[in-house]
C-alpha cells in the first residue's frame, strides 16, 4: 500500500455501495471492495447453475438472498480478483434490477455479512492507496463522470491516462539526479570527489523550471475548460442586455420589455462553444435608482463582475453615452472585457472615438447582425488563454498550488546558485520542490488533501 494511506486505508474492511445513481431503471450496480467480498458472494449468491464457482472477470448468473434465504432479486455478478481490479483488492460487482428498494435491501445484507457502507470517493481513494492511480488520475474521475462537453471528457479520459504522470516523472527524475550531485559533493569533499559548478547545476536547474512554469500557465485554461468561462453583460438600463442574452444562449430565459429596470437579479445560463462552457449572466442594469430591489439587484451586477472572466459591456448605438455607460465602462474595464455595440439596427448617435480603440463589436440583438462575430471575438478571448501544452493541463487549484510551489522552489535555487550561497541551502530549496511535485501525483499525501479530493466523489465512485 503506497506510503501514508495505510492510515486511511484499512485492508481489514470490506467496503459495499450502490454504484448508479437511485431512481427506478433497467439495471442497478452494487459494489464491493475487500477481503470479504468472496466469502459475501458465497453467503448470499445462489447461482443458477451448479458448475459456478467465482472466477476472475467472469460474469455469473443467479439469484441474490437474503439472511434468512428469501430471494430478494435475480443478479449477474462479476468477481475482480486482487490486484486486477479497479482498487487493487478483490472486488465484486452485483447488476440487478435498478428498484432503489431492491438495490437497499441487497446493499443491508452486504453490511450484515460484515461489510460497512462506503464514503465519497472511497473505492477510487483504495484504488490510489493501492497505486492503481495516482492523485491527478483520481481528481480526473471525478472530472470525467462530470463532464459536460466532450472537450471537458477529452481533458479528463488524457489525464486519467497518466498524462500528467508522464509529463511529470522525468522532471523528477532529473531533479533527484541535481539533488543526489549536490549531496555528493557535500558528503564526499574530502574524498576528492567533484564538488559541481554553480553554473553547471543552475544550467540543469532552469530547464527544469521553464518545463514547470509552462504547465503552471496551463491552469488558466484548464480552470475555464473545468468550470465554465464566466461572462458578465452588463450595461445600463434598456441596452438590449436581456435581448442579447438570449440570443447568445438560443433561448427566452430572460424577461425583455420596453420597461427600464425589468432585470432585478443575475440570470444565468450555460452553453457550449468549442467544448468550452460558456457560463452567460445576464445582469441589472446600471443606473442610479431608489428602487430599494433594483438597488439590490445593480449590487448583485457588481457581485458578479467581480467573479467574471470577462465582462460584456453593452451599449446603445442610438443613444450618446451618459454617466450610467460611463460607470458600466469604468467597473467592467477593471477586468478583460469586450464592448458590444447593440441595436446597429437603429440610426447612430453614440460617438465611438470616447471608447479609445477598446476592442468591440456592433450587433443587432433584434436582428440577429453580428452575432456572429460576436461569437468569434468571444471564442478569441478563450483561445488567448489556451495553453501550447495540449496534453497535460491543471484543471484544479490543488494542482497549480503544488506546480506553482515547484516553480518558485526552483527559481529560489538557481538564484541561490547564482548568489554563490552555500550548497546545503540549496538543497532545500530543491528538496522543497521535489515535495511539491510528490504532493502533486500523490507520493506524499496528508488528510486535508485527501479530504478536498474525495468529499466531492460520490459515494460509489
Amino acid at each position: 500500500m503506497r506510503e501514508g494511506l495505510h492510515k486511511i486505508v484499512s485492508d481489514d474492511e470490506t467496503i459495499v455501495a450502490i454504484a448508479t445513481p437511485l431512481g427506478h431503471s433497467g439495471i442497478g450496480i452494487i459494489r464491493m471492495s475487500g477481503h470479504r467480498c468472496r466469502d459475501l458472494a458465497c453467503r448470499f449468491f445462489k447461482p443458477h447453475s451448479s458448475n459456478a464457482d467465482l472466477q476472475h472477470r467472469i460474469a455469473r448468473v443467479g439469484t441474490w438472498n437474503g439472511a434468512a434465504g428469501e430471494e430478494i432479486d435475480e443478479v449477474v455478478i462479476t468477481f475482480f480478483r486482487s490486484p486486477h481490479s479497479y482498487t487493487g483488492e478483490d472486488v465484486l460487482e452485483i447488476s440487478a434490477h435498478g428498484n432503489p428498494f431492491v438495490l437497499r435491501r441487497i446493499v443491508e445484507t452486504a453490511r450484515q455479512g460484515g461489510a460497512r457502507l462506503a464514503t465519497p470517493g472511497e473505492f477510487t481513494l483504495r484504488a490510489v492507496a493501492h497505486g492503481k492511480m495516482d492523485l491527478v488520475q483520481a481528481e480526473a474521475v471525478r472530472e470525467f463522470i462530470e463532464a459536460q462537453t466532450e472537450q471537458q471528457a477529452k481533458t479528463a479520459l488524457r489525464q486519467m491516462d497518466g498524462s500528467m504522470s508522464k509529463h511529470i516523472r522525468p522532471i523528477k527524475n532529473q531533479l533527484v539526479d541535481v539533488i543526489a550531485h549536490l549531496e555528493a559533493g557535500i558528503d564526499f569533499a574530502e574524498d576528492d570527489v567533484d564538488v559541481p559548478m554553480n553554473a553547471a547545476m543552475s544550467s540543469r536547474i532552469r530547464p527544469l523550471w521553464l518545463q514547470l512554469l509552462g504547465l503552471k500557465e496551463t491552469f488558466g485554461y484548464g480552470k475555464i475548460l473545468a468550470n465554465g468561462f464566466r461572462l458578465a453583460i452588463l450595461g445600463k438600463t434598456n441596452v438590449g442586455k436581456s435581448s442579447l442574452f438570449n440570443r447568445l444562449v438560443s433561448a427566452d430565459r430572460a424577461i425583455v420589455t420596453d420597461t427600464p429596470g425589468t432585470t432585478r437579479d443575475v440570470v444565468r445560463e450555460t452553453v457550449s462553444m468549442d467544448g468550452i462552457p460558456l457560463c452567460f449572466a445576464d445582469t441589472a442594469g446600471i443606473r442610479d435608482t431608489t428602487d430599494p430591489v433594483e438597488s439590490i439587484g445593480v449590487t448583485r451586477t457588481f457581485e458578479m463582475l467581480a467573479e467574471a472572466d470577462l465582462a460584456v459591456i453593452v451599449l446603445d448605438n442610438s443613444r450618446v453615452l451618459d454617466d450610467d455607460d460611463r460607470q458600466a465602462l469604468q467597473r467592467g474595464g477593471r477586468i478583460a472585457h469586450l464592448i458590444v455595440i447593440n441595436k446597429s439596427d437603429l440610426p447612430r448617435a453614440i460617438d465611438l472615438t470616447a471608447l479609445n480603440g477598446t476592442e468591440r463589436v456592433t450587433v443587432s440583438a433584434k436582428t440577429g447582425q453580428g452575432l456572429e462575430e460576436l461569437n468569434t471575438a468571444l471564442r478569441g478571448f478563450i483561445v488567448s488563454r489556451k495553453s501550447t501544452i495540449d496534453d497535460v493541463i491543471l484543471t484544479n487549484g490543488r494542482q497549480h498550488e503544488a506546480v506553482a510551489a515547484a516553480t518558485e522552489a526552483l527559481s529560489a535555487a538557481e538564484a541561490a546558485l547564482t548568489a554563490g550561497v552555500p550548497h546545503e541551502m540549496v538543497l532545500l530549496d530543491l528538496y522543497r520542490a521535489l515535495e511539491a511535485l510528490d504532493e502533486l501525483t500523490g507520493e506524499i499525501v496528508t488528510d486535508d488533501i485527501l479530504a478536498r479530493i474525495f468529499s466531492t466523489f460520490c459515494i460509489g465512485k
